[in-house]
């Protein structure tokens, strides 16, 4: 049974190769519900549309930390749903449990595409930007972590709502 308010949409990103798969749209969350070989089990990713990242809680089989990557998403019509073409920004940061503890990673792996040419530098400027807003806004002063557009969609037992008849399964 699908929530009220939701919409089927399609997301491409680099682990599928680029190529679209099913997703849910709910508001401006973005997310999917993914069989990865590298996760222990089952595990929901989610992009929140207005803050440019994509959240996975327990991803490669870690435990009690959520992964947020600084992304780019591009908007289009394909087959009559929308579909998010999602980037890598190369910044990442790692919270431990539901925060505020947080780690910024990759840090390395940004400056390295830079000087590559492979980022400019406005778009690792604007990367910078938006990562320094989601920590400010979920992970400052009190601040509520997971953000709050997740809550009933999220399952810290990844027992996830609405968990899709037939999830993202990949394969190494």
């Amino acid at each position: 049974m699908e929530q009220s308010g939701t919409m089927p949409a399609l997301v491409a990103q680099r682990i599928y190769d680029f190529e679209p798969v099913p997703a849910t749209l709910v508001g401006d969350v973005l997310y999917s519900d993914q069989e990865y070989w590298r996760h222990a089990g089952r595990r929901r990713y989610f992009w929140l549309l207005e803050e440019d990242v994509q959240l996975v809680y327990e991803p490669f089989g870690w435990r009690g930390e959520w992964y947020v990557d600084l992304i780019s998403f591009e908007r289009v019509q394909w087959n009559e749903l929308p579909l998010f073409t999602v980037r890598d920004q190369y910044l990442d940061v790692v919270v431990e449990g539901m925060g505020p503890t947080y780690r910024l990673i990759d840090l390395d792996e940004a400056a390295e595409a830079l000087l590559s040419g492979e980022l400019s530098a406005p778009v690792l400027a604007r990367a910078m930007v938006k990562a320094q807003r989601f920590i400010d806004r979920y992970l400052h002063r009190g601040a509520v972590f997971p953000p709050p557009a997740l809550h009933g969609l999220f399952d810290a037992d990844h027992c996830y709502p609405d968990w899709s008849r037939q999830p993202v399964r990949l394969r190494s």
